[in-house]
């Protein structure tokens, strides 16, 4: 709650004069740090909500809100926000350890899967920036791209049509390999393949059925996969062997 947060305020508030829009997320952004300063929770939670219900996102909202959580003693909700705010800013290390710390407060403790190293470094190429810086760099390498096309298209001298040649291809290499990076930050930010486990016991079954078996169970603050749903079920994996169905009323997607 310290340089962070002022900056943070400061962004807001030039994002919010920048879209015309009016001052109430700052105000609300002002009395959650000072709710949350003079130790008033429950108080800063709601205004940390309100931030969110207004379509404001950013990892510096979600970390506060799940700090806030964690004072509340709510572990599951503290956690999907923590990995809301991870989603946003994946190797930010004060997310990284808060997490970490409200994670051991679970029951269910799960080992995370091994990370293959070139699946690691092609996420931390992609954190580098933003999924709209990629996408810019993108289109400034297809624009010099089709400069250095119509160089080569049009110049009458052989060197001149060489160096356009070799340079069209670079910049299209370029553009290319940004727009796929930019393209797969998005689908990280956007896609909801995860839930956290809010109930404080959830019994997992083997079909989308209230009559169906139970395989296991799970706890509050968990963190599960999902790749299907079924009217009010969602089909979730804890790992390759743990695999089953739970109501939807029970988790909350990141």
């Amino acid at each position: 709650m310290g340089l962070a947060t002022w900056c943070f305020g400061l962004l807001l508030l030039f994002s919010l004069q920048g879209r015309g829009n009016s001052i109430a997320p700052t105000v609300l952004l002002d009395s959650a740090n000072s709710a949350y300063s003079k130790g008033n929770f429950e108080k800063a939670v709601q205004y940390y909500e309100g931030i969110v219900s207004l379509g404001y996102e950013s990892p510096e909202v979600y970390f506060n809100l799940g700090n806030a959580y964690y004072k509340t003693d709510k572990t599951g909700m503290s956690i999907l926000n923590y990995e809301r705010a991870k989603k946003l800013s994946p190797y930010d290390e004060d997310i990284a350890f808060n997490l970490k710390l409200a994670s051991q407060r679970t029951l269910d403790k799960i080992e995370p899967a091994p990370i293959l190293f070139l699946e690691d470094w092609w996420n931390n190429l992609k954190s580098m920036h933003s999924e709209k810086t990629w996408g810019n760099r993108s289109i400034v390498c297809f624009a010099l791209f089709l400069f250095f096309l119509g160089v080569f298209i049009t110049s009458g001298r052989t060197f001149n049509k060489q160096f356009g040649f070799w340079l069209a291809l670079v910049f299209f290499l370029f553009s290319t390999i940004t727009f796929s990076i930019s393209r797969s930050r998005y689908k990280d930010i956007t896609e909801k393949d995860s839930a956290v486990i809010l109930s404080s016991s959830t019994e997992i079954k083997n079909a989308p059925a209230e009559s169906g078996t139970k395989l296991f169970i799970l706890h509050e603050g968990t963190k599960v996969f999902s790749s299907e749903t079924n009217g009010d079920w969602v089909k979730v994996e804890v790992s390759s062997d743990k695999v089953g169905w739970v109501k939807k009323s029970q988790i909350e997607f990141i």
